[in-house]
C-alpha cells in the first residue's frame, strides 16, 4: 500500500470532502432535529388530548353515576355499597346509558364490581365476565385514575355503527361511595377527531422549523417566536372546537353540562361560607313541532331556524350566563346567582323574544313557539343534576299542557 504525505493531498478534493462530511452532518442533524421535534410534539399534542379525553371521561362517569345510581349500586344490610345490576334492569340501563352517551364520543363503556366483575358493558356478551388479570383495572380498584391512548382497526359505537381506523382514549376511573373504591368504570372515548388537527399542527411546526434551520441564526429567534404562537393558535382552535355546537356557534352539550356543573359547585362552595351569590337558575328550552318545521321547510331552513333561534336566546340574557345547545332543538341556559323567580323571569324573557317575531324560512315568515321549564338549585340539592332533573320536569309539564308556555 502506497502513503500518502500532507504534501502530496489535493487541496481541491480534501475541501469538497470537508464540505460534503459538512453538508451531509448538516442534513443528519437537521433531519434528527426535525425528527425529534416532530416526535416530541405529537406526544405533547397527544398527552393534551388524552389529558382532555380523561377530564371528559371523569366527568361523565360522576354524571352517569349520579344519573343511574338506583339501577347500579346496591345497598347491603349492613349499610355497605356495591355495583351491580340485576338482569330485570338491564335493558333499561343499557337504554338510557346509550342515550346519554351518545353526544359524548363514547364508543364503548363497561362497568365492574369490587371483584373485578363485569356488570354491564355496552358489549352485552362480555357481563358477567371476571377480568381479574386485568392491571390496569386493578389500578382503578386501589383507587387510580388509568389511561391509555390506542389505534383501532374497527369499532362498534352505541348505535351498533363499524367505525374503521379510529384512535380511543381508555380509560379506567374508580368509583367511590362514602370514601370507598365500589368498582370502576372503562371508558373508551374517540378522539379521532383531533388526528387532523394534530396532524397539521405538527406539519405546521415542522415547516416552520425546517425554514428557521436553513435560514441565518439572526432570524432564528424570530421563525421560533411565530412557529410557537401559530402551535397556541392551534391548541386554542382545538381546544374551541371541543367546547362550540359548529351549527349555532353557542356551547356544545358537553360544554353547557360542565358549566352547569361548575356552577353548581361554586354556589355550594359559597353557600358553605356564608357567602352571598348562592343561587343557580337553569332553562330547558325545546322547539314546538320542530319536526313539522323540518318536514315541511326542509332541514336546511330547520338549521336556520335553530341559528336565529340562539341568537335570540342569546340576546335575553347577560353577559355572564350561558346558553348551550343540549341536543337537537333543545337548549339549556345556565342563571350564575339567578333564584326561581329570576330564573322564571328570564324564561319568560326568552319565550315572548321567540313569540314576538316571526321566523323567515324557506321566503316565508313562520310563526314558532317553545316550551321551557326554569328550576333553581335549593340547599337540599347535592348535585347540579337534581336541579336539571327539574327543569326537564318542568319542560315535560310545559310540553303536557299544550306546548307554547313556560313551567317550572
Amino acid at each position: 500500500m502506497k502513503l500518502r504525505y500532507p504534501s502530496q493531498l489535493d487541496p481541491k478534493k480534501d475541501s469538497n470532502a470537508l464540505l460534503r462530511l459538512f453538508g451531509t452532518s448538516a442534513l443528519i442533524s437537521i433531519l434528527v432535529i426535525i425528527w425529534l421535534a416532530g416526535y416530541g410534539l405529537r406526544e405533547v399534542l397527544q398527552r393534551y388530548v388524552i389529558a382532555h379525553a380523561v377530564e371528559d371521561a371523569v366527568n361523565v362517569s360522576s354524571a352517569l353515576l349520579a344519573l343511574e345510581r338506583d339501577r347500579i349500586v346496591v345497598s347491603g344490610k349492613d349499610g355497605s355499597s356495591h355495583l351491580d345490576v340485576s338482569p330485570e334492569n338491564l335493558p333499561e340501563l343499557d337504554r338510557h346509558l346509550r342515550s346519554f352517551l351518545a353526544p359524548f364520543d363514547i364508543v364503548k363503556i363497561k362497568i365492574y364490581a369490587a371483584d373485578s366483575r363485569i356488570v354491564y358493558s355496552t358489549e352485552p356478551r362480555l357481563i358477567g365476565v371476571i377480568d381479574g388479570g386485568n392491571a390496569r383495572l386493578n389500578q382503578a380498584l386501589a383507587g387510580n385514575v388509568d389511561s391509555k391512548f390506542e389505534k383501532k382497526e374497527e369499532v362498534k359505537d352505541l348505535s351498533y355503527e363499524r367505525k374503521f381506523n379510529v384512535d380511543v382514549v381508555e380509560t379506567y376511573i374508580p368509583v367511590r361511595d362514602n370514601g370507598k373504591v365500589i368498582g370502576s368504570f372503562e371508558v373508551y372515548l374517540d378522539v379521532t377527531k383531533y388526528r387532523e388537527q394534530s396532524t397539521a399542527a405538527v406539519t405546521l411546526f415542522l415547516g416552520i422549523l425546517t425554514l428557521i434551520l436553513v435560514t441565518v441564526e439572526g432570524g432564528s429567534f424570530l421563525f421560533i417566536r411565530k412557529g410557537t404562537r401559530d402551535v397556541k393558535i392551534i391548541q386554542e382552535v382545538l381546544r374551541k372546537q371541543t367546547l362550540t355546537d359548529p351549527l349555532t356557534g353557542i356551547s356544545n352539550k358537553r360544554h353547557i353540562v360542565l358549566t352547569a356543573q361548575k356552577e353548581f359547585s361554586r354556589a355550594s362552595r359559597r353557600r358553605k361560607k356564608g357567602l352571598r351569590d348562592v343561587d343557580l337558575g337553569l332553562v330547558m328550552l325545546d322547539v314546538d313541532r320542530f319536526k313539522q318545521i323540518n318536514d315541511s321547510y326542509g332541514h336546511l331552513a330547520g338549521d336556520l331556524l335553530l341559528q336565529e333561534l340562539a341568537q335570540r336566546i342569546a340576546a335575553a340574557v347577560r353577559s355572564y350566563d350561558t346558553v348551550g345547545r343540549f341536543g337537537g332543538e333543545e337548549f339549556l341556559v345556565v342563571l350564575p346567582g339567578a333564584d326561581l323567580e329570576q330564573t322564571r323571569a328570564v324564561a319568560q324573557k326568552i319565550w315572548r323574544l321567540i313569540r314576538q317575531e316571526p321566523f323567515l324560512l324557506e321566503g316565508k315568515e313562520v310563526p314558532v313557539t317553545a316550551s321551557l321549564g326554569a328550576a333553581a338549585a335549593t340547599e337540599e340539592d347535592a348535585e347540579y343534576t337534581e336541579v336539571l332533573k327539574r327543569a326537564d320536569q318542568a319542560l315535560y309539564s310545559a310540553k303536557s299542557a299544550g306546548r307554547d308556555r313556560v313551567a317550572g
